[in-house]
This record gives C-alpha cells, sequence and structure tokens, in this order.
C-alpha cells in the first residue's frame, strides 16, 4: 500500500463500502471521509493467516509481505461516491457514485459497473428516481445491488420523517424504479445518517447500520429485531453473503462477522 501522500498512491485509512462474495472481501478505501473517489481494495479471507496480521504490514519481513500481498489487489483511483451503495455480484462489483452531502435534491446520479477482474469500470449508467415529478427527486445513498439487473434502495425522506423502499430494476440500459414501500418514523431521533445497507437475499430481509446501532427490517421495512454496542467505534460498510453478516467498522478498519441463524 503505497504512503506518498498523493490521492492517487495513498490507499486508505478510512473504509466506506463493504462486499464479500465467493471468499473475498472488497472495501473502498479513501484517504479522507469527505472524498468521493477511492481505491477498492480486494483480499482473499481464506488466505489471511491470522486476524491481526493485516495491521503489521509496514514492519513484517518481506518475503511474509510478498506472500500475503500476492492475494491483495488495489484499484485505481476511481469514483465511488461515499461508497456506502457497493455490492458485488458474480462477475462485477457496482456502486452508486453519490455525493454524500446532497440532501433531498434532484440531482441524477451514477452506477459504475466495476470488472472484479481488473477492478476498472466496465459500464457507467445515469438514473434518477422521482415521485410525483422530476423536482421531487429520491437521491439515493444506501442501496444493494440483488444481481446484474436489480437494486434494492432505501431514502430517508427526513423533512417528512419518512423512510421509503424501492426496487430498481434494469431493462436494456434503463433503470426502472417502483416503490416497495414506506414507513413513518427515522428510527434514530439523533438524526444520525444511514451508514450501511445490507440484503439478505435467502431470507428476503434489509439490514440498516447507523453510527452503533443495527436494524432488521422485512423487505417493506417493518422492524423485526434491532441490535447496539457502545464501543466508540462505528459501522461504516455492511453486507450479507451466504449465511453470514459482516460488518465494517471505522478507523481503523475491522471486519466482523456472525452467523446468521
Amino acid at each position: 500500500m503505497s504512503q506518498n501522500g498523493t490521492h492517487n498512491g495513498l490507499v486508505g485509512p478510512v473504509p466506506e463500502g463493504l462486499a464479500v462474495s465467493r471468499g473475498t472481501a472488497y472495501t473502498t478505501m479513501y484517504s479522507s471521509p469527505h472524498n468521493m473517489r477511492s481505491h477498492i481494495v480486494t483480499y482473499k479471507l481464506n488466505q489471511i493467516p491470522n486476524r491481526y496480521i493485516m495491521q503489521k504490514l509496514p514492519w513484517m519481513s518481506w518475503n511474509k509481505f510478498t506472500r500475503l500481498a500476492s492475494h491483495v489487489k488495489v484499484s485505481p483511483y476511481i469514483k465511488t461516491g461515499h461508497g456506502q451503495a457497493f455490492s458485488a455480484t458474480k462477475k462485477y462489483l457496482y456502486v452508486i457514485a453519490n455525493d454524500h452531502l446532497l440532501k433531498n435534491t434532484p440531482n441524477s446520479e451514477e452506477i459504475m459497473q466495476i470488472s472484479k477482474k481488473n477492478l476498472r469500470i466496465k459500464r457507467i449508467w445515469s438514473f434518477k428516481i422521482w415521485n410525483n415529478g422530476a423536482n421531487d427527486g429520491r437521491y439515493i445513498h444506501n442501496a444493494v445491488f440483488i444481481n446484474d439487473h436489480t437494486f434494492i434502495a432505501e431514502y430517508h425522506r427526513l423533512t417528512d420523517h419518512r423512510f421509503e423502499y424501492w426496487e430498481v430494476t434494469r431493462n436494456g440500459d434503463s433503470w426502472i424504479p417502483k416503490e416497495i414501500d414506506a414507513t413513518k418514523g427515522d428510527f434514530m431521533v439523533n438524526n444520525s445518517p444511514v451508514q450501511g445497507m445490507a440484503y439478505d437475499k435467502k431470507r428476503k430481509q434489509i439490514y440498516l447500520a447507523f453510527n452503533d446501532y443495527l436494524f432488521k427490517l422485512n423487505r417493506k421495512g417493518r422492524v423485526l429485531d434491532t441490535g447496539s454496542f457502545h464501543t466508540g467505534r462505528e459501522f461504516e460498510g455492511i453486507c450479507v453473503n451466504g449465511n453470514h453478516f459482516y460488518a465494517e467498522l471505522a478507523q481503523r478498519p475491522e471486519l466482523l462477522r456472525q452467523r446468521i441463524k
């Protein structure tokens, strides 16, 4: 991981997006939490000898470093938005490259399709969701791509104290949105933003992560369960892969795994 101080060379130290697919972890790493461009770092989970070894990269022996680094890939410096609409399918990574500072805006957004093989952008689509009129936009901050043609998104309409859930389906090069449902309320009384979204395809359940709270919902947004922890850490990206739930904690990056019962 280069530390030469340039955006193109510096990898990390801020994690945001997370996806786990086929035994490989993918995360978007930013030089600052305000950036909208990052490097994607990917590594094979079964090639990490122990859970602490990645913290020792700067001072381990060269031979050990090269063996470990052979299982790590780093993408070019690319536009990934805030990274919390980041997912993996069989062949591709998907990210909605949004501006996380924009709220209740009618602006369009971009979907990046990124090849897993070389971590380079293959396709870019622009899209926009609105309800009633084009000036009443739903600017998406959190979404999960279920496959190459569908993603599930949530939208928090703060002024109306309302959460909306959308399913967006690709037909050719068109992305067609359909509102699944909406619920009243804000989940968090302190207006904490959603820090991550995951979707369990097997159980058809949605997870929303806030700073240190986690909510499990059905597809219509009804709360099924909640959890919290108080360690001074924050959730960033979360995802579901198979029967496991993964959560990434903020600086220092730390990956947690829990079997879904």
